[in-house]
């Protein structure tokens, strides 16, 4: 890991799991319309993987991971774990998008032959033409069906590698600012990742979100974090304890918070 990542690996972490939620919403409809139609977008899979020159959000992902997890020593076996489902997502990913490739562009040329009287070789290189399309269609499934069970277990495997971090203000900010989206995206997985971070003070990433707040100058929705945080156990003495910063910043600027962009 080099000097940089290593003094910015809570962001890169935070990255980590937006890219992988970002990739999960996106992959789960496309596996939904697998199962309607058969079919899975070519565009949208090209989008996803990207090329060496311009490299989608998998292949971000993937190297991401790998920056922070292959070459760190510091990290548990739980890290490495993670690094190679997600490297394994990637690598599954190509293989259906090859697939999807096949059956969007090649396959539909093969209606010219529709009712055409052939003689006889051509309708034995025809059948078998087909039934090649026909195993595409169930490579395709199997690819999925792979792929569903590597975002399951990567989501599993994100909760032990963030389990006890309650201190980690990227991903309190993260879990505060995006938390629909990961909420969706570990859905009956969601409450088990809550309690893996932050134990039985489930109110210390709206906590740990407003501390992030205030040091961007956002003392308001500083504020409306803890506020939230309130709602879950009012005499966190945390949270009273940010409150008492936030009240100091709201006076310093005369009620009104500062400019500065969200994450």
């Amino acid at each position: 890991m080099s000097r940089w990542v290593r003094a910015n690996r809570e962001a890169f972490e935070r990255d980590v799991l937006l890219d992988f939620c970002i990739a999960s919403r996106q992959f789960e409809e496309q596996f939904k319309r697998l199962e309607e139609t058969g079919t899975i977008s070519y565009p949208v899979l090209r989008a996803l993987v990207g090329e060496p020159m311009n490299k989608g959000i998998l292949w971000r992902l993937k190297d991401k991971a790998h920056h922070l997890m292959r070459v760190d020593e510091e990290y548990t076996p739980i890290g490495l774990l993670l690094d190679w489902s997600l490297g394994y997502i990637f690598h599954e990913s190509v293989k259906l998008m090859e697939d999807a490739h096949q059956q969007q562009y090649y396959v539909p040329k093969l209606a010219v032959f529709s009712g055409q009287e052939l003689p006889p070789f051509m309708s034995r290189l025809l059948a078998s033409l087909v039934d090649i399309r026909r195993q595409t269609v169930e490579s395709m499934h199997r690819e999925a069906g792979r792929l569903r069970n590597l975002f399951t277990q990567s989501r599993r495997l994100f909760c032990l590698f963030f389990e006890d971090q309650g201190c980690h203000r990227p991903l309190a900010r993260l879990l505060y600012d995006r938390g629909d989206l990961v909420r969706e995206v570990f859905n009956e997985d969601y409450g088990f990742f809550i309690c893996s971070v932050y134990r039985d003070e489930p109110e210390r990433m709206q906590i740990e979100a407003a501390k992030s707040l205030l040091e961007s100058g956002r003392a308001l929705a500083a504020r409306s974090a803890l506020s939230d945080a309130f709602a879950i156990n009012p005499d966190n003495k945390r949270a009273v304890s940010v409150m008492k910063d936030v009240r100091r910043a709201l006076e310093s600027f005369g009620g009104e918070h500062s400019l500065h962009s969200p994450l």
